[in-house]
């Protein structure tokens, strides 16, 4: 299974290296002037995607930088550096700002996993209570969201229903440098996530078509039945390492054999990445009150939060239903709500079997958010880059402090009117 792709005679060079991760974003812009279509940006919904077979050739993406798929390129913007944030003390977990007990759990990289999030899957959501952060972000022509957990300072024993990978997985990923698992992807996806990034990536129908070794199947229906857990992820980059280990010293390929020590040195380095800013108690730059938070998502998935003054939480609702998870029996709540806005773009990448072209959204340079906490709202821009996630920054560039606890970051574009009170 994995030995297919590691022996592959791939002759690019990694994205961890300076020089692949040039190139890496040359060819992205390149193939961005080629092939960014014209479809419309709200087509009507169509079904569920199908998982497609392995690509053969080179990935088809386009990145351009508005709401609808343009022939007119986008000059790239100059991105201001993110501002340096005060290390935390190495029992709080950086994407929590809470106290683990375990230290050994925050030098693991977060593990990322991708969930279905349709009618159906959002029906059987499972351990999403545990993840540090959980973005949120529209795909598949703009007509349904889909969901990225982040686990780092807890385990969890069982998480689904895991869906297939999508552009905005890759540069997630990279700026938190985890590890993902997903069940699947399109063929450019699938390329690019198993050939092109320098992050390690498990693919359910190729490291596990089985569903028995990392993964695990419940009932048939291909939207609910798929399940993972953290501990499954960090078995296979235990085994995809020593796997690796095995290779290099009977490899001859001069190329090969550098790409396998970059991919171990990869795989045992320590992880480090900028935290985010918690505090108990709120700024006091806050822009008022916020009770109610409505986000207009596509395709009757629309998203609203309450403030619970009792609990001192938000509750979840989407599609006008109480959103719960399934582990606890309970409704979904979260200690801060994120509302960040992002480009985002009609691709040239097929993400199904009836042809639906897959979304792209810029989540490095910066744009305006919106964070919900204890009842107040906060406004500002964010920072991010390839090593670097989120910077929150308000009035006079201020670090705008999260609540310890779970935050829910639900990714907009410019133009959605999203309504609080």
């Amino acid at each position: 299974m994995t030995d297919s792709y590691y022996l592959s005679d791939n002759k690019r060079p990694s994205l961890r290296s300076p020089i692949g991760s040039a190139l890496f974003f040359i060819l992205l812009l390149w193939i961005t002037l080629l092939l960014v279509g014209c479809a419309p940006a709200d087509p009507t919904a169509t079904a569920t995607p199908t998982k497609t077979p392995l690509p053969a050739g080179e990935p088809v993406i386009a990145t351009a930088a508005a709401t609808q798929a343009t022939d007119t390129p986008v000059p790239p913007t100059a991105i201001p550096e993110p501002p340096t944030a005060t290390p935390l003390p190495a029992n709080i977990a950086p994407y929590t700002g809470k106290e683990v007990a375990d230290i050994s759990l925050l030098q693991n990289r977060p593990v990322l996993i991708c969930i279905n999030n349709d009618g159906v899957g959002r029906s059987a959501h499972y351990g999403l209570g545990k993840a540090d952060l959980v973005y949120e972000y529209i795909v598949d022509g703009f007509t349904v969201t889909r969901i990225t957990a982040i686990y780092q300072s807890q385990t969890a024993d069982r998480v689904g229903p895991v869906r297939s990978a999508r552009m905005p997985n890759i540069w997630m990923t990279q700026m938190y440098d985890g590890a993902l698992a997903c069940s699947g992807g399109s063929d450019e996806i699938r390329y690019l996530l198993k050939n092109e990034v320098g992050f390690p990536y498990l693919d359910m129908d190729i490291d596990d078509p089985s569903n028995t070794v990392y993964f695990s199947s419940v009932g048939s229906d291909y939207r609910t039945r798929v399940q993972i857990s953290t501990d499954g992820v960090h078995r296979w980059l235990n085994d995809y390492l020593q796997t690796l280990q095995s290779l290099l010293p009977n490899e001859q390929n001069a190329e090969r054999r550098v790409k396998i020590e970059e991919m171990i040195s990869n795989l045992t380095r320590s992880w480090q990445r900028p935290a985010f800013l918690y505090s108990e108690n709120p700024a006091t730059f806050d822009a008022g009150p916020a009770s109610v938070v409505q986000i207009p998502y596509p395709g009757g998935n629309s998203v609203e939060w309450r403030y619970d003054a009792q609990r001192n939480q938000y509750v979840r609702f989407q599609g006008g239903q109480v959103h719960m998870d399934n582990e606890t029996g309970a409704q979904i709540v979260t200690d801060n709500v994120i509302v960040l806005f992002a480009n985002h773009a009609l691709t040239d990448i097929v993400e199904d079997s009836l042809g639906t072209k897959g979304v792209n959204i810029e989540l490095y340079g910066f744009g305006d958010f919106r964070i919900f906490r204890d009842g107040r709202v906060y406004e500002g821009t964010w920072r991010a880059n390839d090593e670097s996630p989120p910077r929150w920054l308000g009035a006079g560039e201020q670090i705008v402090p999260l609540k310890p606890g779970q935050s829910w970051i639900q990714v907009v574009r410019p133009t959605d009117s999203i309504t609080y009170q």
